[in-house]
């Protein structure tokens, strides 16, 4: 009975006040998670990982690349359903979107051999003025979600910046590499022969990705690998 009336009084409130898809502004249905399904069903799926991964190992000359893996869900593209969903979850403050698009990659994570075994799972930490400014990390928000959703997995924050940087968004491959050098320290948490899967938003040239991975396996982790929402196939 106590069901039945909550179901009858979430019916009411969304003709009274319904929840807006964050990415058409349209009224979500009580059926409808966070996002509409009509801006669902026309999401991009991003390509293969070993094809994200072959594209990211061309940013990085000779061994430079730490990643051993990358993995993202869906297509980048400017004023695309995605960008707007990720704009609402970095700046509009959803971040149990970030968890939900959190729980999907880890679904389509399980398609691919090649995320097996994962130990941990670590956000891209965000600068502390800038977490501050948000209210939280986005990228923490799509961690939880992932790890909640991966069979004995939790999440760790394993990372932090020593500095804010300027945006990656308007910089070129070899200017993204550069502005990430000694950007990430481990604070400690123990990764040592750990399997540890890292955590971000977007994946555009990896530059940020790899510094992250880089220092995990400095101190210890066993491999590296690395999964977004969504690949950035915007040429740079």
């Amino acid at each position: 009975m106590k069901r039945y009336l909550h179901r009858i009084g979430s019916d009411l409130f969304n003709l009274i006040a319904p929840s807006l898809c964050p990415s058409c502004d349209a009224p979500l249905t009580p059926a409808e998670r966070f996002y509409c399904d009509a801006c669902r069903s026309s999401l991009e799926p991003a390509p293969f990982p070993r094809d994200i991964f072959s594209e990211v190992a061309g940013n990085f000359p000779g061994d430079e690349l730490a990643l051993e893996a990358v993995g993202s869900l869906y297509r980048f593209d400017p004023d695309s359903p995605v960008q707007r969903l990720i704009h609402a979850l970095k700046y509009h403050g959803c971040y149990r979107l970030g968890v939900e698009m959190g729980r999907e990659l880890a679904t389509g994570l399980r398609m691919f051999r090649a995320f097996a075994g994962i130990d941990l799972v670590v956000p891209v930490p965000l600068h502390r003025a800038r977490e501050r400014e948000r209210g939280y990390n986005q990228a923490e928000a799509i961690a939880r979600g992932l790890a909640g959703a991966m069979p004995n997995v939790r999440m760790e924050r394993a990372l932090a910046r020593r500095r804010h940087t300027i945006s990656q968004t308007t910089l070129g491959a070899g200017a993204r590499r550069a502005n990430v050098i000694n950007l990430f320290r481990a604070t400690g948490v123990d990764v040592k022969g750990r399997r540890v899967l890292l955590c971000d938003d977007v994946c555009t040239t990896g530059a940020t990705l790899n510094a992250c991975a880089e220092q995990l396996l400095v101190v210890g982790a066993a491999s590296v690998l690395a999964a977004t929402v969504a690949k950035d196939g915007t040429p740079l």
